[in-house]
Parts: structure tokens; C-alpha cells; sequence
């Protein structure tokens, strides 16, 4: 399981605290920044100021220092902000610049260079000369530049940013002689090689762009964009259940999405679930959150288009409930659904809803498929979700792991096949998944070979047909 970093400043947040987010959207893909205007005001003013004016759109990072350098001490960083490209692809400083910005470095919140964080760059002249470049820090450099005054100014928001981050500081880097500036001994190129004396020209293609930085824009997503996780069916018609799991689909939630020259992180890379300290499904994944009449979800994964959420078991008893999207403190608009007690689905191996069920042999824990037939008196554990709430007994808390409590449905459930009920060993929470998906237990009965539907009827809502259960 993914762990949350320990700069992620999500209680900037949660506390209400004045905070900006900002994208820093690049050929790698986003990486979403919390500023701290609050402690540092001088100097995100003087960077918005660049940001507002679009200054820092098709800019390069100019320098990287990476474990992958000859020297593999720290400070690893990644530094941009002040260079475009000229004629003949050769970078020229962008100018004109603002003033210098007063250095707001205060050494009573240090260690301020710590891993993730953003900072001013400065020239050797003196602590009150930062412009326009600034770096991230991809380790923590705080003995290197604490000392030297170099103001932070920001926190990298979450892992996904983190992942961009640390890619391009992976690249490999080149002493390129333009004439102008001596940082470029530690210029980041991408498919960029030198077998011979006399290196290529580096090419657009070559280098590193940040395209943009601007505040981030509030998620995106409809109604329309939600339904049942494992049928694919939509919320808006058939409902939600306390215990669903649901998908979204729409955007602004997350920054793996590359530009077109980066090929490090593809569109929709998931970023997973990760625990909290007392081992129950977190509720906030890399900045972004689902609330249900205000109780929030335990976030199964993110993608760039894509989230999946448990529904709380606190909307049972309730007419309707209203979803909210959030990231990084921007919010979707609401949207209503009505509740019911059960929406039972059967998760599949297209995960489309449709087809060959999830289901697996128990004897050799292989998985049931129209090329792996189940025989007649084989064990098998099918998945589903959508069970709605457990009897009192056997209740678990939102986002509970699945342990020596086993939640049974409340709602009487019939497995069927082929339309007739079967009997079954077990039906209900799944054993070290995340309270909300459904194991059922049953012996395959006397049937003919072929492909067979399957259904689970909990209360008196039936999972859809078209899953099937393949026997020789």
C-alpha cells in the first residue's frame, strides 16, 4: 500500500488555512502545488505575478541534480522558471524580469528544503535577488540550502506529482556549451544521446517543458459520469446503496496526464488506496475526496478520469443523497441520487459488467473463465458489491479491512443460475478486502457444459444479466 508523504500539506486544507493551488503542467505530466501565501506572501505574490502574465508557459528545466549524476550525494532538485527556447532551439533567458522579491526565509519553520517542497532559486549575489526560477526538492537538501537562505514557498500536493517529479529528475543530463550559462552542465534531455566527439543538436523533442503553471481548476463531473462499479450501470437511474462501490468519470482530480512528448506516466495510471494508522481504507487519495451528504468515501483509486469510491453505510434510511468531487480544496458541483437498500452486481473479468464473472477455484486459486471451466462439484468464491448494509451484529465501520468479522447482508440473498436459486456456503463482506465487496461461496451443481448466467438477488433488487459462468 501506498503511504502518504509526510509533506503533504492536506491540513492546510482541512484547517481552512489561506493556501493557492497551482499546476505546473509539463511534458511529464502535472505536478499540482500547494503555496503558502500565509507565511510566505512577498514571494508567491512575485510568483503568481509571472504566472498571471503566462511567463512561465514552454519554459525548460534548465538543471538537474539526481541520484543518477556522477555525484549521487545530494541535493537532487529540479529547476526551471527562467529559460525559453530561441532560434535554432538554443534556450535564452526570458525577460523582462519583475524587481527582485524580498527573501522571506524564516529559519524558525526549518528544516525548510525538505523532499517536495518548492523554493527560490537566487544568484550569488544576494538573498533579495529571486526572480523568476525556483526549484523543487527531490530529497531532503536542508543542510545544503537552509543555510543559504533560499526561500520555500510551497509543497508538492501529493505522490502522483511527486512521480512526475522525481521522472524527470531521472533523466539523464548534458553539459550542452550554448555560450550563456553554466547551469546547463546539468541540462535534463529526454531520448537524447551522445555516442560520438561531436554530440547532436538538441532538438525541441529533447528537452523538458513546463507548458503552463496555473491555479487548478475545480473537478469536472456529472451524473451522467457515475455508475456501479462492477456492472457499469448508471447511479442516476438505478440509484446508490450505502456500501456501493461507484465510479466518476471526469477530470481535474488527479495530474498523471502527460503532454505528447512525455512517455513516463500514460494517461489514467491508477494511484491506489492507501491505509490509515489504524488500518481502515483512507478517505483523502493524493488530494481528492468524495463526500455523500457531507460523510466522505473510502477512495479505492484515482486516475486522471477515473475514481472509485465506497459509498458510506451512514446514507442508509436516507431519500437521497448529494455526491461532491473535491481536490486540493476546489469542489464539483452536487449532484442527487436517489437511495436504495441494494444495487447487487457481479464484478467481471472484462470489467465491462458483461461476460466471464469474477470467480475463482478455491482448490488451485485459479480463475474461472470460458478457457478454464469450472467442473460440476467445484468450490468456487464469485465478487461482487452493492450488498447494502450488514445485520447489526457483523457491521463494520466505513472503510474497515475485512477481517475475523465477516459482514452478512441484512437483505436476504439468493445466488442464481440460470435463473434458478443455488444453494451457497457463504454470501457476504470479502475477507481482507474493503468492507463493501461481496464473496459468495457456493459447489457448482449439476449443469451442462457451456456458458451459464449467473446472478445474485439481494432484498429485491437482481444483479444484472449478461455474467456467466463457464462449465465443461
Amino acid at each position: 500500500m501506498l503511504k502518504t508523504l509526510r509533506f503533504i500539506p492536506f491540513f492546510l486544507i482541512a484547517l481552512g488555512i489561506d493556501a493557492q493551488t497551482v499546476r505546473f503542467q509539463t511534458t511529464f505530466g502535472g505536478i499540482d502545488v500547494v503555496l503558502t501565501p500565509t507565511t510566505t506572501p512577498l514571494t508567491v505574490a512575485n510568483f503568481m505575478n509571472y504566472v498571471d502574465s503566462g511567463a512561465f508557459s514552454n519554459t525548460i528545466f534548465h538543471r538537474s541534480l539526481s541520484p543518477s549524476a556522477a555525484s549521487a550525494a545530494p541535493p537532487y532538485i529540479i529547476q526551471g522558471g527562467g529559460y525559453v527556447l530561441g532560434p535554432a532551439n538554443i534556450p535564452v533567458l526570458y525577460g523582462p524580469l519583475n524587481p527582485p522579491v524580498t527573501n522571506e526565509f524564516n529559519s524558525a519553520s526549518c528544516p525548510c528544503n525538505i523532499l517536495g517542497t518548492l523554493a527560490m532559486a537566487l544568484t550569488a549575489s544576494s538573498i533579495d535577488s529571486g526572480t523568476n526560477q525556483w526549484y523543487f526538492n527531490l530529497s531532503d537538501n536542508a543542510s545544503s540550502f537552509d543555510s543559504g537562505d533560499y526561500t520555500v514557498f510551497g509543497n508538492i500536493a501529493n505522490n502522483a506529482s511527486l512521480a512526475v517529479a522525481n521522472n524527470i529528475n531521472a533523466l539523464n543530463t548534458w553539459s550542452v556549451d550554448f555560450g550563456q550559462d553554466a547551469d546547463f552542465a546539468n541540462l535534463p534531455l529526454q531520448n537524447y544521446s551522445c555516442p560520438n566527439p561531436t554530440c547532436p543538436l538538441v532538438q525541441m523533442a529533447n528537452y523538458v517543458f513546463v507548458n503552463s503553471i496555473g491555479p487548478i481548476t475545480a473537478p469536472t463531473v456529472t451524473a451522467a459520469g457515475v455508475a456501479d462499479a462492477a456492472t457499469s450501470s448508471n447511479n442516476s437511474k438505478m440509484g446508490i446503496s450505502p456500501g456501493e462501490i461507484i465510479t466518476l468519470y471526469g477530470s481535474n482530480w488527479n495530474t498523471t496526464t502527460p503532454s505528447y512528448m512525455g512517455p513516463s506516466l500514460p494517461p489514467g495510471q491508477a494511484v491506489t488506496l492507501t491505509l490509515d494508522s489504524a488500518g481502515s481504507v483512507n478517505t483523502n487519495l493524493d488530494g481528492t475526496q468524495v463526500t455523500f451528504n457531507g460523510v466522505p468515501g473510502a477512495m479505492d483509486f484515482t486516475t486522471d478520469e477515473q475514481i472509485a469510491v465506497v459509498v458510506p453505510y451512514e446514507i442508509a434510511g436516507q431519500s437521497t443523497v448529494n455526491v461532491v468531487v473535491s481536490y486540493l480544496g476546489g469542489s464539483s458541483s452536487s449532484m442527487q441520487f436517489n437511495v436504495v437498500p441494494t444495487t447487487p452486481g457481479l464484478f467481471t473479468l472484462n470489467q465491462a459488467g458483461s461476460g466471464d464473472a469474477a470467480i475463482i477455484r478455491l482448490s488451485d486459486a485459479s480463475v474461472i473463465s470460458a478457457s478454464n471451466p469450472a467442473s460440476v462439484g467445484d468450490f468456487l468464491e464469485l465478487y461482487g458489491e452493492g450488498y447494502g448494509v450488514a445485520t447489526p451484529s457483523t457491521s463494520l465501520p466505513d472503510g474497515a479491512v475485512v477481517g475475523s468479522v465477516l459482514p452478512v447482508p441484512a437483505a436476504t440473498t439468493v445466488l442464481m443460475i440460470d435463473g434458478q436459486p443455488v444453494a451457497t456456503q457463504y454470501a457476504g463482506g470479502a475477507g481482507g478486502d474493503v468492507n463493501g465487496v461481496m464473496q459468495v461461496n457456493f459447489t457448482v451443481p449439476q449443469l451442462a457444459p457451456g456458458s451459464h448466467q449467473i446472478q445474485v438477488k439481494v432484498g429485491s433488487a437482481v444483479s444484472p444479466a449478461g455474467v456467466t459462468l463457464a462449465t465443461k
